[in-house]
């Protein structure tokens, strides 16, 4: 791992602090009131949860995105710094209130999420993502496509050009598209994006197909060096169109809560890929970091640590490998 640069990655997207709701009956629409079983408030956000998750697991890490001057800023700042964060590069503004989503966690795990308008992640540009920051940083990760109005689209492709005239490589995750642009908002940045992992519901929509070989057909005109589809409860999918993966989940059991899980994955498969591993281990990774998450309500609350995720993998019989090395 290069040691030059001040971090490894800089995360990039939507901070918020979260307000989870456990255990909500999924019909709760057809009635005049529920009881949740249990309420928690701990921060979130793709470019958050990606970060501590990328700090647990011993990188180097900063992070990019726009909140306000209040208490809830405060508490996002806390929790990465807890984590081995920076948060020198964090875009205040006292105009602005910080995102503070409620997330219903129904008797599954899954989670519905009731967004607050007027947040600091609709103000998020360009801008904020500095020089400087740039160029102390080995790669970009930018954790949340489709829900920062200000900077999808052609932004984000400047943005990402930048990086790369910088040295830095790329990721790329995304979140569903509400407003329905999709390849509008890709179409700038896929060219100069390394690694792009979106969930299967996302990837169908991009692709027009729910086939997964069609979709790996549709994204192998782009250069990326690496495509994936996160699959849920059935694992997830890697290729570098030379070799392609299918791997299993590694979490056993109910879920608690499924927030975070995706940037969980992100945040181990970037994690390794920089320190070299091979593509199935990588993604043997992400899925280890995701399980982890998953044991707890809140999007980074159990998060854990490279230790933990070796421990798991080992468990699993799972042998290692880095890149044009040998194993692990």
């Amino acid at each position: 791992m290069d040691t030059h640069k001040r971090f490894d990655v800089l995360s990039a997207g939507i901070a918020t602090w979260d307000t989870l709701l456990l255990g909500v009956d999924s019909d709760l629409m057809d009635h005049d009131a529920v009881m949740a079983k249990d309420t928690v408030s701990a921060s979130g956000g793709d470019a958050v949860n990606a970060a501590i998750s990328m700090a647990r697991l011993g990188l180097k890490v900063t992070v990019c995105a726009c909140t306000g001057v209040d208490p809830a800023a405060e508490m996002i700042k806390e929790d990465l710094k807890k984590a081995g964060a920076d948060t020198s590069f964090l875009y205040q503004d006292e105009k602005i209130h910080t995102a503070a989503p409620v997330l219903l966690v129904d008797e599954h795990g899954d989670r519905h999420i009731i967004r607050i308008p007027n947040n600091g992640n609709l103000f998020f540009t360009e801008e904020m993502v500095p020089d400087e920051a740039l160029e102390a940083s080995r790669h970009l990760h930018l954790a949340s496509t489709n829900v920062l109005r200000s900077l999808d689209g052609k932004p984000l492709g400047r943005l990402f050009k930048r990086a790369r005239e910088k040295g830095l490589t790329t990721s790329l995750d995304a979140s569903y598209d509400s407003q329905g642009r999709w390849m509008e908002n890709l179409k700038e940045v896929i060219g100069y994006c390394d690694i792009f992992i979106p969930s299967f519901q996302e990837a169908s929509i991009y692709a027009g197909s729910e086939d997964l070989e069609e979709i790996c057909a549709f994204f192998s005109k782009y250069p990326l060096q690496v495509f994936g589809i996160k699959l849920g409860e059935k694992g997830v999918l890697v290729t570098d169109f030379k070799e392609t993966y299918q791997l299993p989940t590694l979490y056993e059991g109910k879920p608690v809560d499924t927030t975070g899980a995706g940037d969980a994955f992100l945040a181990g498969f970037v994690s390794a890929w920089l320190r070299d591993y091979d593509l199935a281990s990588s993604a043997y990774l992400g899925a280890a970091q995701s399980a982890s998450v998953l044991r707890s309500a809140g999007a980074n609350v159990s998060a854990g640590t490279m230790e933990d995720a070796l421990e798991l993998i080992g468990k699993k019989g799972i042998v290692l490998h880095r890149r044009g090395a040998g194993n692990e």
